[in-house]
């Protein structure tokens, strides 16, 4: 039986985000040890790399609001996990992927709101026959193919650790026409009574692709 696990179960502060903010190798994680995205390394650097992943279909839920608050986070995951433990149009159980990867893409104008999305990976051996969540605040997506500047770090982030992964990938990365700044995914790849930890940021290369609205 998958056990659940939170995505963040530590107490976090409430965070509001604005507007402002070489040879190629095919791999996973190595950490992983479940259903995880393929990635090909496109370029490595000191303390970040550069993936190019190929597209993927999740299933999904979102927020949008100018609070993120833990009992957001936790509704929203137990919410996925409910669909692969039985809540589709199979009543079928589903394997737990990794990683729980979570989009933020940040508001615009005065209210500041900013849309917070919850993702997991579908199978492999399920991305062509999936079923459909019962619960119509979940949904399947495909997630285009697209090349992702990605820093890794181990520990037990808070949300706010995970803003300070992303501004730090962003500058070093230095040159702000190299990725999209409009949105970022976090990963986290373990539960929470993992000992080795393994946590990513991902900043969208330009390269190539489309800037995401959500």
């Amino acid at each position: 039986m998958v056990q659940p696990y939170i995505y963040n179960r530590q107490k976090v502060p409430t965070i509001i985000i604005c507007g402002e903010i070489n040879e190629h190798k095919k791999s996973t994680v190595t950490i992983c040890y479940s259903n995880c995205p393929n990635f090909t390394t496109v370029q490595s650097f000191k303390d970040y790399e550069l993936r190019k992943y190929d597209a993927l279909k999740w299933v999904a839920t979102n927020v949008t609001t100018m609070e993120y608050t833990d009992d957001i986070n936790r509704e929203m995951f137990f919410r996925l996990f409910y669909y692969i433990s039985g809540n589709n149009s199979a009543a079928m159980k589903i394997p737990m992927t990794a990683p729980v990867l979570r989009t933020v893409i940040h508001g615009q104008g005065p209210t500041c709101e900013a849309t917070f999305i919850t993702h997991f990976m579908i199978p492999h051996n399920m991305q062509t026959n999936t079923p459909t969540p019962t619960d119509p605040k979940a949904y399947l997506v495909t997630i285009p193919g697209k090349n992702f500047y990605v820093k890794s770090f181990p520990g037990r982030p808070t949300d706010q650790d995970f803003v300070e992964k992303v501004e730090e990938l962003a500058q070093e990365i230095g040159n702000p026409n190299l990725y999209l700044d409009n949105y970022y995914f976090t990963a986290s790849y373990d539960g929470p009574y993992a000992i080795h930890r393994h946590n990513e940021v991902w900043l969208e290369s330009t390269s190539g692709v489309s800037r995401m609205l959500g």
